[in-house]
């Protein structure tokens, strides 16, 4: 029996280099078992793309402070030279190349039909998903039409789709694919989610992961406490978020600078154990309580005055990251950390 399970770009860009606990849970999965997985050639370039389109600005960034650097005569701390969007987006590719090649991720090629132009074109008239009357960008549609020509030429029995964009692809309870798509493709099941796809796998999954692993809860807390106390991960997803986003104070509005992290805590939200590689594979929350000020352009400055022109009020907030960890058993190291998302709350 031939199973297909085909990832969406979405499911990648936010966990670029597979080191959420959900990616190395599947990646174990379809090692082990007779699945194929598979990403369509429009996803592979496409999180080429977001690779790059993330990387670029924070380039351009970096750079902007070279001639401060310089006048400070300490421009030698950043590699200037080598600090290229495309060498950093080409070396990207060579990592992603590597995993397709080690987890043997069958690429599914762009739709040659005949008439596959003239399909497409008739989904958007008449507003079928993929598309809708505020759905004009045709890029889900061509990867869909790459998984609907695949599947008919090679017939797989079973056929996971697994992406978060229930919008275009699914019903509205966000657990079927959208009945104008599902005329298309035989027993095809649609997955909102990494975590929902392996929940329906859990059986399969038995033989490779201890799910509810047994560990001490408050060890595995303070261990992970020192791990952020030797590296500035939080500080720099505080700064992150404080400076692109925007504030309203009791004064002014402004964006968020000088944060500063009050306190932290920690909660575990499940660990399994990876029994092939004596790992546990960590998912937790962190809370945290930033002071900050809240700055912007003092309207009243004018060349001259005293100050550098900004005005600024302390204020304070809530941040929650969701991440992963990977802790090795025999090394007693915390590898892989991933934040998967970030919000204020």
């Amino acid at each position: 029996m031939s199973y297909l399970i085909i990832l969406d770009t979405n499911i990648i860009f936010n966990d670029f280099f597979f080191k959420s606990s959900d990616m190395k849970k599947l990646l174990k999965y379809t090692r082990h078992e007779p699945v194929d997985l598979s990403i369509t050639n429009f996803n592979y370039h496409e999180i080429l793309k977001k690779y790059r389109d993330e990387i670029r600005p924070l380039v351009k960034k970096v750079k902007s402070t070279k001639s401060d650097l310089i006048k400070l005569e300490a421009s030698e701390i950043i590699d200037f030279e080598n600090l290229k969007a495309d060498k950093i987006a080409a070396k990207y590719k060579n990592f992603l190349d590597k995993t397709i090649e080690e987890n043997d991720i069958k690429i599914i090629d762009f739709p040659t039909s005949n008439d596959i132009t003239e399909k497409i074109s008739f989904k958007y008239f008449n507003n079928k998903k993929p598309f809708d009357e505020n759905k004009v960008s045709f890029q889900d549609a061509i990867i869909w039409e790459s998984i609907v020509e695949y599947c008919n030429e090679n017939e797989p029995d079973n056929i996971a789709f697994i992406s978060n964009n229930h919008k275009d692809f699914a019903n509205k309870d966000q657990n079927r694919i959208h009945e104008d798509l599902a005329e298309d493709v035989q027993n095809l099941s649609y997955y909102n989610s990494l975590s929902a796809f392996l929940e329906s796998e859990e059986d399969n999954l038995r033989d490779y992961f201890i799910d509810n692993f047994e560990y001490d809860e408050q060890l595995l807390k303070d261990e992970l406490t020192l791990f952020f106390e030797r590296n500035d991960y939080l500080p720099t997803t505080v700064d992150d978020m404080l400076m692109n986003s925007e504030f309203e104070g009791e004064f002014f509005s402004g964006w968020g600078s000088d944060g500063y992290i009050e306190n932290y805590s920690i909660n575990l939200n499940e660990v399994s154990l990876d029994i092939e590689e004596n790992a546990m594979l960590v998912s937790f929350d962190i809370e945290i309580n930033v002071s900050f000020s809240i700055e912007t352009v003092d309207p009243t400055y004018e060349k001259g005055d005293p100050g550098d022109g900004m005005i600024s009020e302390s204020s304070s907030t809530n941040i929650l990251i969701q991440s992963n960890i990977t802790y090795l058993l025999e090394d007693k190291e915390f590898i892989d950390y991933v934040e998967l998302e970030s919000d204020y709350i």
